[in-house]
């Protein structure tokens, strides 16, 4: 059986490489952030394992992005989304300097949506 390589765009490159980065970054915050809550109470952790899980989930779609699966494709949608709508939130409670966050992840789901993305990842 004769394998077609199909040609990666180089904006999926970048976004993976910038999701590997930011995914070490979450790791190293839950990190952090579970050594100074562990004195205060298991509550407390919760914030470190949301920061964990989501470090841990952006090094898989990562991987993915690489690869060109499917999966990868929609699951950096719906982090792409929630990650706009954290900053949108950010921005209304005062923090002016999100907007370079909302705008980034505005790029990324635009991005995706690309027809020869679309064709790279199988989506139609």
């Amino acid at each position: 059986m004769v394998e077609i390589r199909k040609k990666k765009p180089l904006g999926i490159v970048i976004i993976t490489i910038l999701t590997v980065i930011s995914g070490l970054i979450l790791l190293t915050m839950s990190f952090f952030s579970f050594i100074i809550s562990l004195p205060i109470g298991p509550v407390a952790l919760m914030g470190s394992g949301f920061l964990f899980i989501l470090g841990i989930a952006s090094i898989i779609v990562s991987i993915g992005l690489y690869r060109g699966n499917g999966w990868s494709w929609t699951l950096l949608l719906v982090l792409s989304g929630f990650g706009a709508a954290g900053y949108l939130l950010n921005i209304v409670n005062g923090q002016r300097i999100s907007i370079i966050g909302l705008i980034i992840n505005l790029i990324i789901i635009y991005y995706l949506y690309r027809p020869n993305v679309r064709r790279f990842f199988s989506k139609r």
